[in-house]
């Protein structure tokens, strides 16, 4: 058995994936997400613990003190959050890796309109018409309020958790769609058509978070597109795909 622990922040399919890979390590792991969802995601696994809640940069820093390696597969718009990864693995001197997903804002021309925040995709939006399907989640949710009517006019999607829940609850939106991922085309088509949109916002989340199914699916009906680009990774001074983490991993077990 690999004389190795490996701590994983998840937030994405890509920490379910890795952990798979590890446990079929025999590779001792702990899995930290942050909602009750992000556990309920995680089947059980052999050599595979998972806690969940979110954490502040300390303990971020006495969770990871004691692990070889930090692989931060969170989510590529929760930028705060890899900060305080990063700076905790580099406080406690724990080996880090950022494990990305695929950047598919190469086809920014094909959008509608790209814009770098929800908060400035709203104000876009309050000067337009008609309806408008909301697929960003439910951090940023009051952000649309500005919008003119947008308790009748916003169709949301989002997870069929507590949080989400309450968070269109408080804002009065009558129109929800709680719903887990990910989402074929066909339900996609379903879910527009149902819903009137005009517009479609969405984050860039690559095609492992069901973006091309979401695009494809506004372009056959004639919906406008709407994408939130993908923020830049600070302070990282790389990022490794999938096959690239499992690669380094083999490399440190060989070193032990």
């Amino acid at each position: 058995m690999p004389l190795i622990k490996i701590c994983v922040f998840s937030g994405t399919s890509e920490g379910r994936e890795l952990s798979e890979f590890l446990s079929e390590m025999k590779i001792e792991t702990l899995v930290s997400v942050a909602t009750d969802y992000g556990k309920e995601v995680m089947d059980e696994m052999p050599h595979v613990t998972v806690r969940t809640g979110r954490l502040e940069e300390k303990e971020m820093e006495n969770l990871i003190r004691d692990y070889d390696l930090c692989v931060d597969a969170t989510h590529p718009y929760a930028v705060n959050v890899t900060e305080n990864i990063r700076s905790a693995a580099a406080s406690t001197g724990v080996r880090y890796i950022r494990l990305m997903r695929e950047d598919t804002s190469t086809d920014e021309e094909k959008y509608y309109r790209v814009f770098d925040s929800i908060r400035e995709a709203a104000e876009f939006l309050k000067t337009c018409d008609g309806n408008i399907f909301v697929s960003t989640g439910s951090k940023e949710l009051s952000e649309y309020s500005i919008i003119p009517g947008y308790r009748d006019r916003l169709t949301v999607r989002v997870l069929p958790v507590k949080e989400s829940e309450r968070k269109l609850r408080d804002l009065g939106i009558r129109n929800c769609i709680f719903k887990k991922g990910p989402f074929s085309y066909d339900d996609n088509i379903r879910d527009l058509k149902n819903s009137g949109a005009g517009y479609l916002v969405t984050k860039n989340s690559g095609n492992a978070g069901g973006f091309k199914e979401k695009a494809d699916a506004a372009e056959a009906l004639g919906v406008r597109l709407i994408v939130i680009r993908r923020p830049d990774e600070i302070n990282v001074d790389k990022t490794y795909n999938m096959e690239e983490v499992k690669e380094e991993i083999l490399e440190i077990i060989n070193e032990h």
